[in-house]
Parts: C-alpha cells; structure tokens; sequence
C-alpha cells in the first residue's frame, strides 16, 4: 500500500521544526563550535539539550500534531508492519510558540513593496507538458472502499473513539469536540455535518492515513456515541462533510 505523501511531508516538517529547536537549546557557539564567550558570560553553566523522545514517547509528546501522527503511526503499523514511516526522535519540548513581537505603539509599520509588474511576454511551457482535467472531471461525492490494512486501522481509531466517551453521551457539540481532542484527534479535523437531528461530525484522517482515505463520522446517541469507519476519495474539490455514504444514498 503507498504511504501518503501528506503523511511523508506532514513528518518531514514536524521533525525539521521541532528538530530545529534542539540548536538553540544547546547555547550559541562560535565559529569553531566552542560555545561563544557571550554564551559563557550571560550563563553560569551551558544549557542541557532537551531530552529526546522516540516511539510510543512520541504519544505523549506536548506538540498535539505530533501525538496524533505518533497514534496514527502505531496503528497502521500495528496492523500492517512498516507500512507507515516511524517518527524521529524529537526533543520533549513544553513550548513550541514563537514570540513574534510587532513595532513600538509609536512607530509606524514598514510600507509594503510595490509588488513587481509581471511581464507581458507569456512564459513558454513545456512541450510534454499533460492536458489539464477537463471540467467534467470533479473529484468525486461518492465514499470509497477501505481495504484490508485500512479497515483494521479505522476500527482501531473507532475503538479509541468510543473508549473516549465511555462515561456518556457528550451534551453538546463543545463537550464532543474536547473529548475528541483529549482523545487526540485533531480539532482542525472534526467537521460538524449539517442539518437537524443527532449531532453529527467527522473526523477527517486523510491527512494520517498511509492511503488518504480514512474518515470516521460520529453520531450522539442517548448513551454515548455510535462510530462508523468509511473511505472519503482523496480529491480535495469536496469537503469531507459532501461525501455521501454509500448505506445512506
């Protein structure tokens, strides 16, 4: 099964990011790599580096993103051995937010550049260049099936999701939302879907699937939550709440 290249990327920048701040957490050094005598006079003794974290440490690392990647991971591989990339060692970091400090109340902002005038000679593209898909070629409404390893991994996120709410049924959509969170599973990916009737939402997998397709929509009953495991296409022309389920057409 092809590992999603979402997923690839997603771990690349997670690790280049996080990865980074091991550097500053050493103490600057000089040219040479000998810590600077700035470095030496602003600080008794040199910073320790942050301890590392790997495998299912990474479940509980202070980063959520990483803790849902590190969870999808398991799964999958749990199902199907090295079919989804493992995590590099990342440092335990507590705080990942940058500062960002703007001017002075009394200082104006800097202009903008004038954008630059694009040319008026059209760029040549390549000869073998493919025609574009045709207006007629929309992603497609309609779910997919999951196959052999993504149907285990779904029922184990599901299993997960049910173990969530096994005090009861959440009371409102804020309460289902930060159970899923404690749960892990990202609030940028819960979708509410629309309409009347028992709240609904759907947990939108795709980017942790190692073959795009995994969604779980969850639906409020009288005694906790019902869990359904289905496969969304991969085009991203349709929001995950548009595609129809083939048992309910």
């Amino acid at each position: 099964m092809p590992t999603s290249q979402r997923l690839l990327k997603t771990v690349a920048l997670t690790a280049a990011a996080l990865g980074a701040l091991t550097l500053t957490a050493c103490g600057t050094q000089g040219a040479a790599g000998k810590p600077s005598s700035a470095a030496l006079s602003a600080a008794p003794s040199a910073t320790p580096s942050p301890r590392m974290l790997s495998g299912e440490e990474l479940e509980r690392h202070p980063d959520p993103t990483v803790r849902a990647q590190a969870i999808a991971i398991r799964i999958t591989n749990t199902c199907a051995p090295g079919t989804a990339p493992e995590l590099p060692p990342l440092p335990a970091v507590t705080d990942l937010a940058e500062t960002v400090e703007g001017p002075p109340a009394d200082e104006e902002p800097p202009v903008p550049a004038e954008p630059p005038t694009p040319s008026e000679v059209p760029v040549p593209l390549p000869t073998d260049l493919p025609e574009p898909p045709g207006a007629d070629a929309a992603a497609s409404d309609d779910e997919v099936p999951l196959n052999k390893v993504d149907r285990c991994a779904a029922d184990a996120h599901a299993e997960r999701v049910r173990a969530a709410f096994a005090a009861g049924a959440p009371a409102d959509e804020a309460a289902l939302r930060k159970t899923l969170a404690g749960a892990d599973y990202l609030p940028e990916t819960v979708h509410r879907m629309p309409g009347d009737g028992a709240l609904r939402v759907r947990i939108d997998l795709r980017d942790l699937s190692p073959n795009d397709n995994l969604a779980l929509e969850v639906a409020v009953t009288a005694g906790g939550v019902r869990v359904d495991a289905f496969g969304a296409p991969t085009g991203r022309d349709r929001e995950i709440t548009e595609i129809r389920r083939a048992d309910r057409a």
